[in-house]
């Protein structure tokens, strides 16, 4: 009899110890925590089956800092509509978003700023907008077509940029993928102008095709495009912001930095929340 209550009595024990580990299991998962994440930048050159090893090796890097307890998968988007659709059915975790697409859509999506980008090293931005040499001075005597590869969200560039509704512009604000070629088509008197970012502004100065043009407006200081975390920050922000933050520091992540365009992360732009705007605001920021 003793030794049947002693049987009984193991069981017991076994089987509490097995719903203590499945609630624990539950309640803090080993593995499967999923932390995917969206890079969603309208009008980038190439796609996301190009991008994907890109997204691939980042989700490997975070995936390794944070351990075995979190999943990582990386998603790519430079087509705000594909974006639009894939956010709308599966949320990622976080995601890195252009500062357009930020303002359009934050409130929508409840973007909570967790670092930001730096590229030249900076976290800030300055658009420029240039025409042909024999171009008007002022932004104003412009008619016709402008383009830039971050004008996709019409309504955020515009006002980001002009400080005006886009319903105000004398010109047409065009989305292109080919910020190159609408330069030249600048030079050539074909386009009334271009917007040029930090970055391609420092790549095209050098370019013969930089005497054939003029600036003609700055933007005022913007922020970089940020690093956003998708509805309420919870145990997991604050690790996944400092694994992000010391990539610059972090010689294993250096070629990944160059492949993502930036110099490393920096603290979240404490800016930022004024630039929650909304498509359908009529009133600039």
């Amino acid at each position: 009899m003793e030794m049947k209550r002693l049987h009984k009595l193991k069981l017991v024990f076994l089987f509490a110890w097995v719903a203590g580990f499945m609630v624990c299991w539950n309640a803090h998962p080993v593995s499967g925590k999923d932390l995917d994440f969206a890079v969603i930048q309208p009008g980038q050159p190439g796609n996301p089956v190009q991008a994907q090893p890109v997204m691939d090796a980042m989700a490997l890097y975070v995936q390794k800092k944070l351990g075995n307890t979190v999943s990582v998968k990386g998603h790519y988007f430079n087509k705000p509509e594909d974006a639009l659709q894939f956010m709308e059915k599966t949320p990622p975790a976080w995601g890195i978003v252009r500062i357009g697409f930020y303002s359009d859509e934050a409130q929508h999506f409840g973007m909570v700023p967790i670092a930001s980008t730096l590229p030249e090293g900076s976290s800030t931005e300055r658009w420029r907008l240039v025409t042909q040499k024999s171009g008007p001075d002022n932004w104003r005597g412009l008619k016709g077509e402008v383009f830039g590869n971050m004008l996709f969200e019409q309504s955020a560039a515009a006002c980001l940029l002009f400080g005006e509704p886009v319903h105000k512009l004398p010109f047409q604000l065009k989305g292109t993928y080919r910020p190159l070629r609408s330069l030249r088509q600048v030079a050539a008197g074909k386009a009334a102008g271009a917007v040029l970012d930090i970055a391609q502004y420092k790549a095209v100065k050098p370019l013969d095709i930089f005497d054939k043009i003029k600036i003609i407006h700055t933007s005022r200081e913007l922020p970089s495009d940020p690093v956003v975390w998708f509805g309420k920050p919870d145990q997991w922000t604050d690790s996944l912001s400092g694994i992000l933050m010391g990539m610059n520091k972090d010689p294993d992540a250096a070629s990944l930095l160059r492949m993502l365009q930036t110099e490393g992360f920096g603290p979240a732009n404490k800016d930022l929340s004024s630039f929650k705007r909304g498509k359908a605001d009529e009133i600039c920021f």
